[in-house]
Parts: C-alpha cells; structure tokens; sequence
C-alpha cells in the first residue's frame, strides 16, 4: 500500500490563513443563499397575484409554456 505525499494547498490555504479563508467562504454562502431565498419570495408573490388576477395567470401561462418549448 503506498500513501500520497501531496499537498493540498491548493484546495485551502496554510493554516495562519485558515480563518479568513473560512469567513471568506461562509460569507460566500451566506449571499448565495440569501439571493436563492429572494428568489423564492418573489416568485411566491408573483404566483399569488396571479392566482387572483387572470390576466396575470395567462401572461405566466404563455411565459412557461414559451420556455417549456424551448427546451
């Protein structure tokens, strides 16, 4: 059995700099996530001004089934 001598610097840095490093990526993910959930929320209120406007709900209509045939 042999073992790897490699190091992996590359994948994350030496470990004085570990701590920026990890504040750097969970802040990254932290925007990730809060932009995925204002995402959410306007498709939310999007669909439920639809649901009470029927001119709204044929305009989305359209625009999916526009997509939907793109694919």
């Amino acid at each position: 059995m042999t073992t790897s001598t490699a190091t992996y610097s590359a994948v994350r840095p030496q470990s004085k700099a570990l701590l920026p490093w990890l504040f750097a990526m969970a802040t990254q993910q932290w925007k990730a996530w809060q932009a995925a959930r204002r995402a959410v929320r306007a498709d939310e209120l999007t669909w439920n001004m639809a649901l009470q406007d029927a001119r709204m709900m044929a305009d989305l209509s359209r625009a999916m089934s526009a997509a939907a045939a793109k694919r």
